[in-house]
């Protein structure tokens, strides 16, 4: 892939911050439904999802991210809103009424055919001109595979997974790029429409995956690729990531993790012959903003009563590992059975070290603990917009991140609050005060791909 610089910025201008809105129908908490008064709309009005989209676009967040699981309901489903509209459909529509917003859709690289994957985000980026991302989801889940009529217990290993979507990977890139815009010949003198001799057919014969030929339309807006973006804590994901993606997403609560994962994906990319400045990595932020840090935990602390302590109590047991009648929600956290009940899982090993490690060092019950971990492994920060803005700029000028994915509580207020730290960052020269650029990949300092 093509990793030619921008017009480089001045040595001595400060780092611009990237900002990209996670884009929850209701709101990062699970109870922030609970606000509107009518939560029907949620998940399939588009009125609502295009009126969120413009608050974002008014506050200059550079993008909206739009995660996706496509899978029948389960059991957390039923307890909260998700978005039911297809991600990149809806982001079409949203196009229509938005000019600078990057619009970030979600589709799966292990399930699926590649060719409908690269003309769906084609279409995006050639219908918003030029501003559709691409998040490459790796990961599978047991109401995914009762949608797709996949057996529950025949889940890929992560190796397996991995191998797929390289390949995938590879298909929908390789045929973004086999039709340039000026193979478009239009010679009507001599019935020529378009020049086979200027295309770059594609012939994939993988493991997983086969494709061979030429879309019948162009995969780049002006020359520029759709942005990829890759989410995941693993090192499989980190360096497939590093590898493939334009932008990295990661949740991890602990800054000396986050702090590792930063410079490990950097060496990565330099390894892979790429220019580390052109891998953007992004871990998410559960931002709650108030007039006093005071207010803003106890407006958290309003919505998290709204939860089941049930519920959440045996979310956390799945979450570690661990029978759910081992937790009491009035004691702490049991740590001594990390031991006890050893496991392979990478995942859950990863939870037991941060979740055990936050449990400990705030002195957390099991009940404090489940509020506190309703950001799902995003690191929460609470305070003025002032607070929030200088814990934004340190992570940012001390190798943490290149920006964040902010989540806020409860849409639309989350956002509307949110603001006052997007003016704070703008006074400080830190973010843009106006989209710069017509296009998603130009707006964040990236190469055409």
């Amino acid at each position: 892939m093509s990793d030619m610089p921008n017009a480089p910025e001045s040595k001595n201008a400060p780092k611009q911050i990237r900002l990209n809105l996670i884009f929850h129908t209701s709101g990062r908490h699970d109870a922030s439904w609970k606000s509107f008064e009518d939560p029907t709309v949620l998940i399939d009005e588009i009125d609502h999802q295009v009126a969120l989209a413009k608050r974002a676009e008014e506050a200059k967040f550079d993008a909206i991210f739009l995660p996706d699981t496509p899978a029948v309901l389960g059991s957390v489903f039923l307890r909260k809103p998700r978005r039911g509209l297809d991600p990149t459909v809806l982001l079409a529509a949203i196009a229509q009424h938005t000019q600078h917003l990057g619009l970030i859709s979600t589709a799966p690289s292990i399930h699926g055919d590649p060719y409908l994957v690269a003309r769906a985000i084609a279409t995006l980026h050639q219908v918003s001109k030029g501003r559709a991302g691409w998040n490459v989801v790796t990961s599978q889940d047991d109401e995914t595979h009762v949608a797709l009529g996949k057996p529950v217990d025949q889940k890929l290993a992560r190796e397996t997974r991995y191998e797929k979507a390289e390949e995938f990977v590879q298909i929908v890139t390789g045929l973004w790029d086999s039709l340039p815009q000026e193979a478009i010949a239009g010679d009507k003198e001599n019935d020529v429409y378009i020049d086979m001799s200027r295309t770059n057919p594609i012939d994939f014969q993988g493991k997983h995956y086969t494709s061979a030929g030429v879309p019948q339309m162009t995969g780049r807006y002006h020359g520029e690729r759709p942005v990829l973006f890759q989410a995941g804590i693993s090192a499989q994901s980190r360096e497939f990531g590093a590898k493939y993606a334009d932008v990295l997403f990661t949740s991890q609560p602990n800054i000396d993790l986050d702090r590792k994962y930063y410079a490990e994906t950097k060496e990565h990319a330099a390894r892979f012959g790429r220019n580390p400045n052109h891998v953007v990595v992004l871990p998410g932020l559960y931002a709650v903003v108030g007039d006093t840090e005071e207010e803003a935990r106890r407006r958290k602390a309003e919505v998290d009563e709204q939860m089941d302590l049930g519920f959440l109590v045996g979310n956390l047991a799945r979450q570690i590992g661990v029978p759910v009648e081992e937790l009491d929600p009035n004691k702490p956290l049991p740590v001594h059975l990390f031991e006890q009940i050893p496991t392979d899982d990478e995942v859950i090993q990863y939870r037991r070290g941060n979740i055990g490690a936050e449990a400990m060092a705030n002195n957390f019950t099991v009940k404090q603990l489940v509020h506190h971990n309703l950001t799902r492994g995003q690191r929460a920060i609470f305070g003025t917009p002032e607070q929030i803005a200088d814990t934004i700029v340190e992570w940012v000028d001390t190798d943490v991140s290149d920006g964040f994915n902010i989540n806020v509580d409860v849409q639309p207020a989350g956002v509307e609050r949110f603001k006052d730290v997007i003016s704070e960052l703008q006074n400080r020269g830190r973010f843009h005060k106006d989209y710069e650029h017509g296009s998603f990949r130009q707006n964040y300092g990236l190469p055409p791909g």
